[in-house]
């Protein structure tokens, strides 16, 4: 089982493979905690807010900057 890492979110997830609950755990932070943007991403590259600035990473980057934040908070 996967739960959401963000502050106050409830969700969580129970699959039959950790591969499956990170792909459901992705399509949950994307429908649940993300906004459109118009931004000229290039394709397979996400942007993070960093700081004061957007930051434009691959998603296991995004995924290692999330860590990261989430475990100095």
């Amino acid at each position: 089982m996967k739960q959401c890492s963000r502050s106050g979110c409830a969700w969580q997830t129970f699959a039959p493979s950790p591969r499956l609950a990170r792909e459901q755990y992705l399509s949950h932070l994307v429908e649940a905690h993300t906004r459109e943007v118009d931004a000229d991403v290039p394709e397979g590259m996400v942007q993070v807010h960093v700081g004061d600035e957007w930051v434009t990473v691959s998603p296991d980057e995004a995924t290692d900057l999330h860590r990261y934040r989430s475990s100095h908070r």
